[in-house]
């Protein structure tokens, strides 16, 4: 059995919410994808499903990152970041996934090729330890992510948009309107040796659906602990 813990918010208030993870880290599902390849729209959908999906934050946490590299074909992706082709071509460098593609997922830090299995998608086997608590706190725009093991990490958080909705104009999708969730606006990263993060969303909060946050040893993909939550 596998033991996690009911991911929920602790408090909710106007301007303050909490939300805590311990056990088994739910699995990062990463999506590269682009508005500008008409190959990721059914990619794009499928990531859509994990809305409905009861262990959603628990034991999934899907996330969509628009790269830019495909923005020459006639369609500029207002979601697309440069940081996020580079962390792509990172993954690849370190070995994570075999060449820069998209649509291409990448899950528990690696690369997954199973979502082009159309006839049974099965994720992989979630074999990641148990760790102890993870909570995030927000106070406003500023986030202050906690972790109670000791040691050197790295601290990623990023920000989510849902329903968003794209009518195409030009480039291989022109004439598609196109439906995304789980977006990422926003990635900040952060390293530290007492267990505590803060971060500031430079941003609106109004933009923002949904949070999350993950340790991960300094050189590694491999997510220690996770924590994610919808925005109040």
């Amino acid at each position: 059995m596998i033991a996690i813990s009911t991911l929920s918010i602790l408090a909710s208030l106007s301007a303050s919410q909490i939300w805590s993870h311990e056990g088994r880290p739910a699995q990062v599902i990463e999506l590269f994808t682009s508005e500008g390849c008409s190959s990721c729209p059914p990619a794009d959908k499928y990531l859509s499903t994990f809305e409905s999906n009861p262990g959603l934050w628990g034991k999934y946490i899907p996330v969509a990152y628009h790269v830019d590299y495909w923005d020459y074909l006639g369609w500029k992706d207002k979601f697309a970041k440069p940081e996020f082709s580079q962390l792509q071509r990172l993954y690849r460098a370190y070995g994570a996934v075999g060449s820069v593609y998209t649509p291409a997922f990448v899950v528990d830090g690696k690369e997954w090729r199973g979502f082009f299995n159309w006839r049974e998608r099965v994720l992989p086997s979630n074999h990641n330890d148990k760790a102890q608590s993870l909570v995030l706190e927000r106070s406003g725009n500023q986030f202050t992510l906690r972790f109670e093991e000791v040691g050197m990490y790295d601290a990623t958080i990023v920000f989510l948009s849902n329903n968003e909705t794209t009518p195409v104009k030009r480039g291989e999708n022109r004439g598609k309107v196109l439906e995304h969730d789980f977006v990422v606006l926003e990635k900040q990263q952060s390293r530290s040796e007492n267990g505590q993060w803060t971060f500031k969303l430079s941003q609106p909060l109004d933009n923002i659906d949904a949070v999350a946050a993950w340790v991960t040893e300094p050189g590694t993909f491999n997510r220690v602990q996770t924590v994610a939550g919808d925005i109040d």
